[in-house]
C-alpha cells in the first residue's frame, strides 16, 4: 500500500469496488438503483477490510 498507513489504497479499493459493484447490478442484473446502492457500500466495506487486513498481514502495522 502506498503511504504511511495505507490510505490511499484502501481508498481506491472502496471507490473501485462500490462503483463497480454498484453499477453492475444497476444495470446488468436489474437490481433497483436503491438496492445496487447497498449492495456497492456491503462490497466498499468488505474491500475496504481486504485491503486493511492484507496491510496488517505484509507488516505494515
Amino acid at each position: 500500500m502506498t503511504g504511511p498507513d495505507g490510505t490511499p489504497s484502501t481508498l481506491g479499493a472502496l471507490a473501485v469496488a462500490f462503483l463497480l459493484v454498484t453499477l453492475v447490478a444497476g444495470t446488468l442484473i436489474g437490481f433497483n438503483w436503491t438496492q445496487a446502492v447497498l449492495l456497492g457500500g456491503f462490497a466498499g466495506v468488505a474491500a475496504v477490510a481486504s485491503a486493511w487486513l492484507t496491510y496488517r498481514r505484509a507488516g505494515g502495522d
